[in-house]
């Protein structure tokens, strides 16, 4: 009995040091925004009745967010066959090449609600 408790109180401290390398924080990220009223097919200016934000997010953050998202989807963008596209619910990224990568997604600001923040 004892053997077993003792492997699982190494088994919790390894588990513990492992957990210990990663920490919570913000790095810095590489984006541009855009505010806009309409839709991002027919964009205006915005007013105080409608605005919408849309974020383009490049370099290190896209990737590692690409990274995360799971499997590729047909990209609906464009033809090339190297570019690569993920998209979850309203959140997409596109891989154009091993070192460029772009995410996008947006929110409305009259409702903190997500809407998509890119069209093809």
């Amino acid at each position: 009995m004892r053997k077993g408790v003792a492997v699982i109180g190494v088994l919790l401290m390894c588990a513990g040091a492992i957990a210990a390398d990663w920490a919570f924080e913000f790095k810095p990220v590489n984006a541009q925004m855009a505010i806009y009223s309409g839709g991002l097919g027919d964009p205006a200016s915005p007013t105080a009745q409608d605005a919408k934000v849309s974020f383009h997010v490049q370099g290190r953050a896209a990737r590692d967010l690409f990274d995360r998202m799971g499997p590729d989807v047909k990209s609906e963008c464009g033809s090339d066959p190297k570019t690569r596209a993920r998209v979850r619910d309203r959140l997409q990224c596109i891989r154009y090449s091993p070192s460029d990568y772009s995410c996008y997604f947006g929110f409305d600001l009259k409702d903190g609600k997500s809407i998509g923040g890119n069209i093809c």
